[in-house]
């Protein structure tokens, strides 16, 4: 996805959810011509604990990664350490990171509790969350086909966003919908926005930012949308049927010791579709 064989690396843990994150992981390996790196963290040692195998779960894993693209090419690794911080120092080298999550009593539960999150935040490339991973475990259920959502407002993190958007609609040949949500100003004077006025140049300051991505991605179709509302439910509701979500880490205004922004938290935390969080080192 970013730099020419830097592996995609799924993580696993034995659940059904980390299965379906390793079915999404060898679709973007073999879409981006990437090896793949099944990651297995077992924790941190007791003092009284007894050494086990759990390499099983990273080595079953990549048997079923086989059996769903015979010709990638698969390695595993097992590491003592906390999901979250294995997984991050593993990102250092890789081109994306993907993890999966499941419903646990009405949360997303992102394989160690917030592993997902902290990934989002800190990780050193792109990382791929697939909420209801569980979903994609059986070869009977194809991955989806529909249009994928980014989230654009000028930002430098949104315009990393915007390119890894437009690579994966022109690989799996979907539609991108460019969204940016804008919101009515403060009354001066006493007088209303033309409201009309504004979204249309919403709509054409998003098209100027999209005009460089659309010459380099000409087969890929664009919809851009200029939605009048607060991001994150505009972000929501656009991405509600789509096939995922592209999102940089923070959008204008960021401060570079906040990674991960509030409008990007918010998707992550509510949305029921895989989210790519745009970031990178």
């Amino acid at each position: 996805m970013i730099a020419n064989r830097r592996p995609v690396i799924v993580g696993v843990d034995g659940s059904p959810a980390s299965l379906g994150a390793v079915r999404w992981a060898v679709d973007e390996a073999v879409r981006h011509g990437k090896p793949l790196r099944i990651t297995h963290a077992l924790g941190v040692p007791g003092p009284s604990e007894q050494a086990v195998d759990e390499h099983v779960i990273a080595l079953e894993a990549a048997i079923e990664a086989r059996n769903w693209h015979r010709g990638l090419h698969i390695t595993t690794s097992t590491w003592h350490g906390s999901p979250a911080h294995v997984l991050i120092e593993e990102s250092r080298h890789a081109s994306l990171v993907v993890v999966g999550s499941r419903r646990t009593r009405g949360f997303h539960s992102l394989l160690d509790g917030s592993v997902g999150l902290q990934l989002a935040t800190h990780a050193y490339c792109p990382v791929l969350i697939v909420h209801h991973a569980e979903r994609w475990t059986g070869p009977e259920r194809p991955l989806p086909q529909q249009p994928i959502v980014v989230g654009s407002d000028g930002s430098a993190p949104s315009e990393f966003a915007v390119g890894l958007a437009f690579s994966e609609a022109a690989t799996r040949g979907v539609h991108l919908v460019a969204v940016r949500a804008w919101r009515e100003p403060a009354r001066r004077w006493g007088r209303a926005a033309d409201l009309t006025r504004l979204a249309a140049a919403v709509h054409d300051a998003l098209a100027a930012d999209l005009e460089p991505w659309q010459a380099k991605y000409p087969t890929v179709p664009v919809d851009l949308r200029a939605v009048r509302g607060t991001a994150a439910p505009v972000l929501l509701a656009e991405g509600s049927d789509a096939l995922m979500v592209v999102l940089g880490p923070r959008g204008r205004d960021g401060f570079d010791d906040l990674r991960l922004g509030s409008v990007t938290q918010q998707v992550l935390d509510h949305a029921t579709i895989p989210v790519l969080i745009a970031q990178h080192a």
